[in-house]
């Protein structure tokens, strides 16, 4: 596993021992329901480094895939602004153009990001070659799961009054294993 070195990261991996892999699964899935857009970062053609907002599954056809075809390294976060839970993903990235994946995630609104060029070809919708996903293989997903407003705030007071350290949630990591383990019995 993943070492971790500050101390209020140190405490709430702590604060989560004893989960199972598919607790750790389930919670991270609800999560990225609750949090619905993501941050996809990748690195351009000139080394720099990239985000910009994404709806899970989706991409369209331009920066986003050129810079994945050059650098495969990727990271997907989500945060939660109201609650301060977030997720971190990083892994690689493989362009996927299979026209019955694209049609699957496929919903109406994505269409407001493809204009239609009226060549026929490129009409904005799901057999809109420009559309694609992109699937991201996870090396490592780290996430944070505050226990709630209050405990938030009383666990930082107390760690304010008592010269301790703040951990009012818990960080669980997934690493290799765990996301392989969790990816066949998904998938079976």
């Amino acid at each position: 596993m993943t070492q971790v070195h500050d101390p209020t990261s140190q405490q709430a991996v702590k604060n989560a021992d004893g989960m199972t892999t598919q607790q750790k699964i389930d919670e991270l899935n609800d999560l990225i329901k609750q949090i619905g857009i993501a941050l996809l970062t990748t690195r351009g053609a000139d080394g720099k480094l990239a985000s910009r907002a994404m709806a899970p599954a989706t991409t369209e056809g331009l920066g986003k895939t050129k810079d994945v075809e050059a650098d495969s390294n990727v990271n997907v976060a989500f945060i939660d602004s109201k609650s301060a839970d977030w997720i971190s993903i990083a892994g690689k990235a493989v362009v996927n153009s299979d026209r019955s994946k694209v049609k699957k995630y496929w919903s109406k609104p994505m269409s407001a990001w493809f204009n239609d060029k009226g060549d026929g070809v490129h009409k904005g919708d799901e057999d809109d070659p420009r559309v694609t996903l992109l699937d991201v293989h996870p090396e490592e997903i780290r996430y944070y799961s505050t226990a709630g407003k209050l405990t938030f705030l009383k666990d930082v007071a107390t760690a304010s009054f008592s010269s301790g350290v703040a951990t009012p949630g818990k960080l669980v990591i997934l690493g290799q294993d765990e996301i392989q383990l969790a990816s066949k019995v998904n998938s079976a």
